[in-house]
């Protein structure tokens, strides 16, 4: 009974034993990543890849996105042709790259051994964006059946990364008040180069000029247009209207004044024309007939 008890002790301390062993082991040699900060960058800029090291005698270290080498050193053997646009600095165990671009996005890995250490690998994602060109709006459109009540117009704005969605602002002014929009969800075409992955986003705009003058804003982040007047020509050509036609009744009015004086006029210089000849034609004959009498 004894030695059976012992028997098992035995074996499941040997067991152990071995299991704690290869755990030592594989803790010892099996490689480890750990997940490292985050760097941003812009198309056309350059980022420094910071790989952090002790003062140690380094084997190798190097930068490697995927299975492509990018740039570093290893001390026995030779290293594969760097990528084009980064630059290794042994002394600060960094590596740079410029003149990026969307593509240049991903996970990044440090990989990194000491003299007679195991290896490590540190991760650092880089993140590669563009800033959209600031917004324009494109000349109206309008229904020329209807003047100013079927109106459309376009803001755009280019080459920016990632997809992004646009918001339009617009101030409403009429006589009586002014009334302000926001539009967030506003229906966007997005299209993608596909040389540089950068997206071109235009929104189109429907609106009518009954209430009044209209100005426009769109913004895509942190970028936003200049104001966008439209319908204030409607506003200048209805009080032009208004005066153009006030001149002309005031016209007419002072042609029938101008041409009934002149009637009035003309009539009784007539008549007076006509009572001094009947006058002077009665003078005359009573006169001839005086002179007969008198005869």
């Amino acid at each position: 009974m004894m030695a059976s008890t012992w028997s098992r002790y035995h074996f499941l301390t040997q067991r152990f034993s071995l299991g704690l062993l290869l755990s030592l082991v594989l803790t010892l040699t099996w490689p480890f990543t750990v997940t490292g900060r985050r760097l941003p960058g812009e198309v056309g800029g350059n980022v420094t890849f910071r790989c952090p090291v002790e003062e140690k005698h380094i084997d190798f270290l190097y930068l490697q996105r995927g299975n492509d080498f990018v740039n570093g050193y290893y001390e026995s053997k030779e290293v594969p042709a760097p990528w084009n646009n980064t630059k290794f600095d042994r002394n600060t165990s960094s590596v740079f790259m410029d003149n990026l671009k969307v593509s240049h996005s991903g996970v990044y890995t440090c990989h990194i051994r000491y003299k007679n250490e195991q290896y490590t690998g540190i991760s650092i994602t880089l993140s590669v964006t563009a800033k959209y060109s600031r917004p324009v709006f494109s000349p109206p459109v309008c229904d020329k059946e209807i003047q100013g009540q079927n109106c459309q117009t376009t803001c755009t704005s280019n080459n920016g990364y990632p997809k992004s969605s646009m918001i339009i602002q617009a101030i409403v002014t009429s006589t009586n008040d002014t009334i302000r929009q926001t539009w967030e969800h506003v229906k966007s075409v997005q299209s993608p180069n596909s040389s540089t992955s950068l997206y071109n986003i235009a929104t189109t705009v429907s609106y009518n000029c009954s209430n009044g003058e209209i100005k426009f804003s769109c913004s895509v982040g942190d970028v936003t247009s200049d104001e966008f007047s439209v319908c204030a020509h409607q506003i200048q050509d209805s009080t032009d209207i208004v005066i153009v036609t006030a001149i002309f009744i005031l016209v007419v009015v002072v042609m029938i004044a101008g041409v009934l004086c002149w009637r009035r006029r003309t009539g009784g210089s007539m008549r007076l024309q006509r009572v001094n000849t009947n006058e002077a034609v009665e003078i005359s004959l009573c006169e001839k007939n005086g002179e007969k009498e008198a005869a």
